[in-house]
């Protein structure tokens, strides 16, 4: 069963991904991905940034799961932003 844990995001989109840790890198699958048993196309790396196949990419960052919800919980009533 696949259980995101972040949120890849990038200027168009926001994916639900599972990050897997590698020596020097994490692979970061997509459902559909999981789902279908395919290659994953994304790895990031902590110093170097995201690749794509093996390029690298620009404008793509993570969100946890819990920092998603967070921004997305109603402000209370009476609450300042």
């Amino acid at each position: 069963m696949f259980k995101p844990t972040h949120i890849l995001v990038s200027r168009s989109r926001k994916i639900p991904v599972l990050l897997i840790p590698k020596l020097d890198r994490f692979i970061v699958i997509t459902q559909e991905e999981w789902e279908q048993g395919q290659k994953p196309a994304f790895e990031m790396h902590p110093k170097l940034g995201f690749f794509c196949r093996g390029i690298a990419i620009l404008g793509h960052h993570l969100e946890t799961i819990g920092e998603q919800l967070k921004a997305s919980d109603p402000i209370p009533a009476g609450a300042s932003a």
